[in-house]
C-alpha cells in the first residue's frame, strides 16, 4: 500500500498500513534511508521496542497477514512486540511519525528492512504535520495566554472595582456611623442637659417645698404651743372650779344642821370630789394632752352632777327640816293662845260670877307628831349610774368621737357658707357618693376600682366626674370634710342597706379597710358616726336622766319619729341596728387589698367583755350580742381558740340569765336565737361558720 494513502488515513497522530505483503517489484526499488540508523541502540531491551528475528524474517519473505485481513493502525504496528525466542531477541524501534524512525539490530547481523521510495516522503509529511501542529499549538497557546492575560487583567480590574467599591462603602458606613454617632452625642447632650434643667427645676420646686413645710412646722409648732397653753388654762380652770364645788359641798357640810340628819351621800359626794380635785391638781400640774383635757372635762361634768344632786338633796332635805321647825312653832304658839283665851274666860267669869266652862277637850295639847321620810333611791351618786351602762373609759372615748364628729361638721358648714364653694361642696358629694353607691361584690376589679376612685380623690389627684375634672388641689382646706362624709355615707349604709341584705356589708367593709389602709385618720371620724347612730356599738345603754322627756330619751336610744311625732316600731328599729353593727362586726374581720386589717378582731373581743360588764337592756342587748357573734365568730375562734371557747361558756352561763331577767315579754325572738347560736357554738367546740358573703383574700385578684 501507498504510503502517501496511509498518511491520508491518520487520525490524531496513528498512522494505518495495508496488511497485503508487498511485491518482489517493491523490495528491488526500496534502500534503506540514510537516517534509518541514527537512533541504532543495540542496548534498549525494552518489551516495547523489541523485533525478534522471526519476525523480520517473515516480513522479509512476506510473511505478513492477508491481505484481505483488516488493517489495524499505524500506532498498533509501532507500539507492538513481537517475541520469537528469548534468547535471540532482536528489536526494532519505530517510533512516532513526529519522532525519527529508528531500526536496532545487534552488531553481528546487518539485516535491512527495506523500505519504499515514498517513506522518505512520509516522513516529512509528518514532520510538517508535526510543524503545523506545533504553531497550532503555539498559536493557540499564545491565544490562550493572551486570553488568559486578559481574563487576568479582567479579574484583576473587576477586583479592584470590588475593592474600590468595597472601601467606598466602608467609608460610607463610616462616615454614616460618625455621623450617627455624633447625632447620637448630640442627642444624648441635649437630654442631659434637659435632666440637668428638670434637676434644678426639681430641687428648686423641693426647695420650696421644703420651705412650705418648715413654715408649716413652724405654724404647727405655734399652733400646739397656743393649745399647749389653751390646755393648761383649761386645766387650771377645770382645777379651780371642781376646787370650787368642793368649798360648796363643805360649806353645805358645815351649815347642814342638825348633823344625825345628814344624808350619807353627801359624805359620798364630799370625799368622791375630793378624790377628783387630788387627781385633777395633779394631772394640771404638768403638761396635759388632749385626752387628758377630756378625761378632766368628765370628772368636771362627775362632780358638778354630783354637786347638783346634793344641793337638790340638801334644799330638800333643809326644807323639810324648816317646815317641821314651822309646825312646831304654829303648834306652840297655838297652845299659847288657847292658853291665853282660857286665862281671860276666867277672869271675865270670875268678874260676872258667871262659871266657867272648861276648855275644849278637843284642842291638842301637844304638837303633832311628824316623821322623816325615807330617802329616795335617786339618792345614789351619779357616777354610780353611768358606770351600770358603760364603760369608763368607753365612755370617754365616745365623749371625744362625738366632739370630733361636732367640730368637723362645723367646720364643714364654716367652709362652705362661701358662696364661691357651695359648687365644690356638690362635686365633693357626688364624687364620694358615686363610689360608694356602686359598691358591691360583683369582682374583685369592680371593688378595687370604686376603691382607687376615693384614694385618688384624697390624694388631690384629678378624677372624672360627669366627663369633666375634678380636683381637691383647688382647695385644700376641704379634705378634713371628704373623710368626714366618707365616714358618714359608710356609716349610712348600715341601715339603709345592710339592714336589708346581711351579706353587702362585706363589700363595703372590704372598701372601708382598704381606705383605713391608707388613711388611718378616716377611722375616729367612722367610730363616732358608727357611735352616733348606734351607740350599742361602743356599747353604751344610755338610761333616762331626771327631768328628760321620753320622746328625747328614745332618741337617744337610736329611734327614729316620723313627722306626726310617732316612734318607729320595735321590729324596724332592731333590724336597722342590727344592719349597723352587722356592718360595724364586717370592718372588724374584712381583708384590704394590701397588708392587715387596721381595726381587727381584737375590738369584738374588747366589746364582748365590755358589753357583759354593764346593765344590758331589753331586745336590743341580744340582738346586737349575736350580730356580732355571728359575723366574728369563725375569726374569733382563728384567733384565740380556747380563750374564745372560754367566753362562749361565760356568754351561756352568766350573760344569757342577765339577759332574761331584762326581756320584755314580747321579746323572746332575740334571746332566743342568741342562745341558740351559743348552745350550736359550744356543740362545734367554738368553731362557728363563716358568714354567708364573706369576701376573702384572693377575691381582690379576681
Amino acid at each position: 500500500m501507498d504510503i502517501s494513502k496511509a498518511l491520508k488515513n491518520t487520525s490524531k497522530g496513528s498512522l494505518t498500513y495495508d496488511r497485503r505483503p508487498p511485491s518482489k517489484e517493491f523490495f528491488d526499488h526500496c534502500s534503506p534511508p540514510p537516517t534509518l540508523s541514527k537512533r541504532y541502540n543495540t542496548h534498549d531491551n525494552s518489551p516495547n521496542n523489541r523485533l525478534t528475528d522471526e519476525a523480520l524474517h517473515k516480513h522479509r519473505k512476506g510473511s505478513f497477514p492477508d491481505s484481505n485481513a483488516s488493517e489495524s493502525s499505524y500506532d498498533n504496528v509501532v507500539q507492538s512486540t513481537i517475541r520469537t525466542d528469548s534468547s535471540s531477541p532482536r528489536t526494532v524501534e519505530i517510533v512516532s511519525p513526529t519522532l525519527p524512525v529508528e531500526i536496532v539490530s545487534p552488531p553481528h547481523k546487518k539485516n535491512i528492512i527495506p523500505v519504499s521510495p515514498e517513506y522518505t516522503k512520509s516522513i516529512l509529511a509528518v514532520k510538517d504535520y508535526e510543524n503545523s501542529l506545533d504553531k497550532e499549538i503555539k498559536i493557540k497557546v499564545y491565544n490562550k495566554q493572551q486570553r488568559f492575560t486578559e481574563h487576568t487583567k479582567k479579574l484583576q480590574n473587576e477586583a479592584e472595582n470590588k475593592l474600590s467599591v468595597l472601601q467606598r462603602n466602608q467609608q460610607n458606613k463610616a462616615e454614616e456611623q460618625q455621623q450617627e454617632t455624633e447625632l447620637q452625642f448630640m442627642q444624648q447632650t441635649i437630654e442631659l442637659q434637659e435632666k440637668q434643667r428638670k434637676l434644678k427645676e426639681d430641687h428648686r420646686e423641693h426647695a420650696q417645698m421644703l420651705q412650705k413645710k418648715h413654715e408649716k412646722l413652724k405654724e404647727e409648732i405655734k399652733r400646739k404651743e397656743k393649745e399647749r397653753q389653751d390646755r393648761i388654762q383649761i386645766a387650771q380652770t377645770i382645777r379651780n372650779d371642781i376646787a370650787t364645788i368642793m368649798e360648796r359641798l363643805k360649806t353645805m357640810y358645815e351649815q347642814f344642821t342638825p348633823k344625825d340628819k345628814l344624808p350619807e351621800s353627801l359624805k359620798k359626794a364630799l370625799n368622791l370630789v375630793s378624790n377628783k380635785l387630788t387627781e385633777v391638781t395633779q394631772m394640771a400640774s404638768r403638761d396635759v394632752d388632749t385626752n387628758e383635757v377630756v378625761k378632766m372635762t368628765e370628772i368636771l361634768k362627775l362632780c358638778l352632777n354630783a354637786y347638783e344632786y346634793m344641793r337638790k338633796e340638801y334644799d330638800e332635805l333643809t326644807k323639810k327640816i324648816k317646815e317641821e321647825q314651822a309646825k312646831e312653832e304654829a303648834e306652840k304658839k297655838a297652845r299659847a293662845e288657847i292658853e291665853a283665851k282660857a286665862r281671860a274666860e276666867a277672869a271675865a267669869a270670875a268678874a260676872a260670877k258667871v262659871t266657867v266652862v272648861p276648855p275644849t277637850p278637843g284642842v291638842p295639847s301637844s304638837p303633832l307628831a311628824t316623821s322623816t321620810p325615807a330617802p329616795s333611791s335617786s339618792s345614789r351618786s351619779a357616777a354610780e349610774a353611768v358606770l351600770r351602762c358603760v364603760d369608763q373609759n368607753a365612755f370617754t372615748q365616745y365623749t371625744n368621737l362625738q366632739v370630733l364628729i361636732k367640730k368637723a361638721d362645723e367646720d364643714s358648714k364654716t367652709l362652705f357658707n362661701n358662696p364661691q364653694l357651695k359648687k365644690m361642696k356638690f362635686d365633693i358629694q357626688k364624687s364620694i357618693n358615686t363610689p360608694i353607691n356602686n359598691i358591691s361584690p360583683v369582682s374583685g376589679d369592680h371593688l378595687n376600682d370604686q376603691l382607687t376612685r376615693l384614694l385618688t380623690l384624697l390624694a388631690g389627684r384629678t378624677v372624672d366626674l360627669s366627663g369633666k375634672r375634678f380636683s381637691l388641689a383647688a382647695c385644700p382646706q376641704a379634705l378634713p370634710f371628704c373623710k368626714y362624709l366618707i365616714a358618714k355615707m359608710i356609716v349610712k349604709k348600715g341601715e339603709e342597706q345592710v339592714s336589708a341584705k346581711h351579706s353587702s356589708a362585706f363589700a363595703i367593709a372590704a372598701v372601708t379597710v382598704g381606705l383605713l389602709a391608707d388613711h388611718p385618720d378616716i377611722l375616729p371620724m367612722l367610730q363616732g358616726h358608727f357611735h352616733q347612730l348606734c351607740p350599742y356599738t361602743v356599747p353604751y345603754h344610755i338610761s333616762k336622766s331626771d327631768g328628760q322627756s321620753m320622746e328625747d330619751y328614745l332618741k337617744a336610744l337610736g329611734y327614729k319619729y316620723d313627722s306626726e311625732g310617732n316612734a318607729e316600731k320595735q321590729d324596724q328599729f332592731l333590724k336597722r341596728m342590727s344592719g349597723i353593727m352587722r356592718l360595724y362586726a364586717s370592718v372588724m374581720v374584712a381583708h384590704p387589698p394590701r397588708g392587715p386589717n387596721p381595726y381587727g378582731t381584737e375590738h369584738a373581743w374588747e366589746w364582748l367583755s365590755m358589753v357583759m360588764n354593764i346593765e344590758p337592756l331589753p331586745d336590743i342587748t341580744a340582738t346586737m350580742t349575736f350580730d356580732l357573734l355571728e359575723v366574728t365568730g369563725h375569726a374569733l375562734y382563728r384567733d384565740y381558740r380556747k380563750q374564745f371557747v372560754k367566753l362562749l361558756h361565760v356568754l351561756i352561763k352568766e350573760f344569757l340569765p342577765k339577759l332574761k331577767r331584762v326581756a320584755s315579754p314580747s321579746g323572746g325572738g332575740p334571746m332566743s336565737r342568741l342562745e341558740d347560736f351559743l348552745q350550736n357554738s359550744l356543740k362545734h367546740n367554738g368553731n362557728i361558720r363563716p358568714p354567708e358573703g364573706l369576701l376573702n383574700q384572693h377575691f381582690w385578684m379576681t
